[in-house]
């Protein structure tokens, strides 16, 4: 039986994957720190007629990806499809963070999800298609200054993501990079930007939006998804203009 691993399963953008996969019949297999979350929502989407299995996992584990693919094979499931979504974020001027911060979020952001990729094609059915939808952000088309290293490490997966979908597109495995843009979740309580979100409220989207707009793009395998008109213009923005621009305009949209 085939299963859609969803790390960072239980809040934001995880929570509402899981949901829109689970009401298009996907079995899933849901990952995250809070086992408390977990659990509910297991009880939720169980009643979608789906199954549902879960881990409460510490990503900055050295060890997590071997100890959820072994999870996996110990109670018999395929996982033919991985939601790579688990992530965090600071807001702050760079030298105003512990620099302990800044590898925390640049060991999630980056080392997890690439250590969670290796090991999901390494352990699934290669005889099967198989789907990988890497959640980055729009923050990957310029630098951000006051998140300066949560947009590099986006920049980082967009560019993984792209070159890995070059790498096996002849082996059947489609693999998109989710990239939205501000989307309310639990991701600014924890990075402090509720005077962001109020500023650019008319430019938020909701988790499940964004939820669907992923899924429909891994399921038609697209490279790139980017939920909301606002989002697709601002990247293509982005490339056409010159970063002496950008980078200012990208730090005047979180100045508060």
């Amino acid at each position: 039986m085939n299963y859609t691993l969803i790390t960072g399963a239980s809040k934001g953008i995880g929570k509402a994957i899981a949901i829109e996969a689970a009401s298009r019949g996907m079995n899933l297999f849901l990952v995250a720190r809070s086992k408390d979350l977990l659990e509910k929502l297991s009880a939720e989407l169980t009643t979608k007629n789906v199954s549902v299995k879960t881990l409460a996992i510490d990503l900055f584990e050295k060890d997590a990806a071997d100890r959820i693919f072994q999870f996996a094979k110990e109670n018999s499931f395929n996982v033919n499809m991985l939601a790579n979504n688990a992530g965090m974020g600071y807001y702050g001027n760079f030298e105003d963070c512990p620099l302990s911060k800044h590898l925390e979020i640049m060991h999630l952001n980056m080392d997890a999800c690439i250590s969670i990729a290796y090991t999901f094609l390494k352990n699934s059915d290669s005889k099967q298609r198989r789907y990988i939808l890497n959640t980055v952000s729009t923050g990957a088309y310029q630098p951000v200054p006051t998140m300066a290293i949560y947009s590099a490490t986006k920049s980082f997966m967009l560019s993984f993501s792209r070159a890995l979908r070059e790498e096996l597109k002849k082996k059947n495995v489609y693999v998109t990079a989710l990239c939205p843009g501000g989307t309310y979740s639990d991701f600014f309580d924890a990075a402090q930007m509720a005077k962001v979100i109020e500023k650019n409220a008319q430019f938020m989207m909701t988790a499940d939006k964004v939820a669907k707009v992923g899924l429909q793009a891994v399921m038609k395998n697209k490279s790139v998804a980017i939920p909301g008109l606002a989002n697709k213009v601002g990247a293509l923005a982005s490339k056409l203009t010159p970063h002496d621009i950008v980078v200012p305009m990208a730090g005047n949209i979180f100045k508060v």
